[in-house]
C-alpha cells in the first residue's frame, strides 16, 4: 500500500506544527515581521508567536492569519461534502441527521 497523504501518519500536534511552519515560511516570503502579521490579522503578538512556536491557535485566529497571508483559497479545499457516487443519492437524498438526545 502506498500512502499518498503523509498527514495520515501524523499526530494532531505534528500537523499543527507543520501548518505553523508553513505560515512562518509564507510570512517570511512576504517580508513580514511577526508583529506586522499579528497586527494585520488583529491578534496579539504573543498569540502569533505561540502559534509559530507551539502550533497552538484558535480556528478563528488561524483563519485571520491565513487571510492576512492572502491564502484563504487554500482553505476552500478542505472538508467538502462527500462526492455523489450514484444517481440514487440525487433522487432519494437522505435527510440530514439531527442531534440525538442522550438519556
Amino acid at each position: 500500500m502506498i500512502i499518498t497523504n503523509m498527514w495520515l501518519l501524523k499526530t494532531k500536534k505534528e500537523i499543527s506544527h507543520e501548518l505553523a511552519g508553513r505560515c512562518r515560511d509564507l510570512r517570511l516570503e512576504q517580508n513580514l515581521s511577526q508583529k506586522e502579521l499579528a497586527d494585520r490579522a488583529g491578534i496579539a503578538l504573543q498569540t502569533y508567536r505561540r502559534f509559530e512556536q507551539e502550533g497552538r491557535i484558535s480556528l478563528e485566529r488561524f483563519i485571520g492569519v491565513v487571510q492576512t497571508l492572502n491564502r484563504i483559497p487554500d482553505l476552500e479545499g478542505i472538508l467538502h461534502p462527500s462526492p455523489i457516487e450514484d444517481l440514487d443519492q440525487i433522487e432519494n437524498p437522505k435527510p440530514p441527521r439531527k442531534r440525538s438526545r442522550s438519556r
